[in-house]
């Protein structure tokens, strides 16, 4: 007999702080968007609402990112919400990084 391959058919519940993580990196990229935002409409002037929002875009990158990573630990779960934020705060936090040292040398 050929062998069959085994089917499950007991869905996975997506990783409880796999939405934390996804959720964080979507208010992340608008808080970012914000702070872009005013410092175009200010011509590259930005005032201080716009640092703060850029920021704390910055700071929730990385809550995002530590709860994707402890996400992982949670066993039989869905990881994709996951992975998304993982990758979306990864992304902000490379992004927010390199601008503050272009910043920094101007």
């Amino acid at each position: 007999m050929p062998n069959r391959k085994k089917v499950s058919y007991i869905r996975k519940s997506f990783a409880r702080r796999s939405f934390f993580s996804l959720g964080l990196a979507i208010g992340a990229v608008a808080l970012g968007a914000f702070g872009i935002a005013g410092s175009v409409m200010a011509a590259g002037e930005g005032q201080l609402n716009t640092a703060a929002a850029v920021f704390c875009s910055l700071v929730v990158s990385m809550f995002s990112l530590a709860y994707g990573f402890f996400s992982f630990l949670e066993k039989d779960k869905k990881y994709i919400l996951s992975k998304i934020g993982i990758g979306i705060s990864g992304f902000l936090i490379i992004f927010w990084i390199v601008l503050i040292i272009i910043g920094i040398k101007r």
